[in-house]
């Protein structure tokens, strides 16, 4: 009985190290993910892509958009504009209808990348 407990007990420590190795995602993390899948196209979406253009993207964009940095730099920027803006139609952009908690995701991922109060903008 003793022997049954022990494996038990390992076979427990085993199941919650492994569920531990699954690092939990922030909101701004998953909007980034979104951001490379959906937006990339024609948005710079981070600071470390220098082309603003998806990987494996051939054909320059139609018309391309504001890096998302520079979003995020805009006056006024905040949660409730940006969710305002992806409501709305905005031609040429195509018209993405998000989930509400992706929509709450990609915000959260802009908003994470305004230049902190006197720090030179990109």
């Amino acid at each position: 009985m003793r022997l049954g407990t022990a494996h038990l007990g390992a076979a427990v420590g085993i199941a919650l190290a492994a569920a531990g190795c699954h690092a939990v995602e922030s909101p701004a993390e998953r909007g980034h993910q979104i951001a490379e899948q959906w937006c990339a196209e024609c948005h710079r979406v981070s600071p470390d892509d220098p082309s603003g253009s998806r990987a494996g993207h051939i054909l320059p964009p139609s018309m391309p958009g504001p890096a998302f940095m520079t979003i995020a730099d805009r006056p006024g920027t905040d949660a409730r504009s940006l969710r305002h803006f992806m409501d709305e139609l905005h031609l040429p952009m195509p018209t993405y209808r998000f989930r509400p908690a992706e929509q709450d995701d990609i915000i959260a991922y802009i908003l994470s990348l305004k230049t902190p109060a006197g720090t030179p903008a990109e």
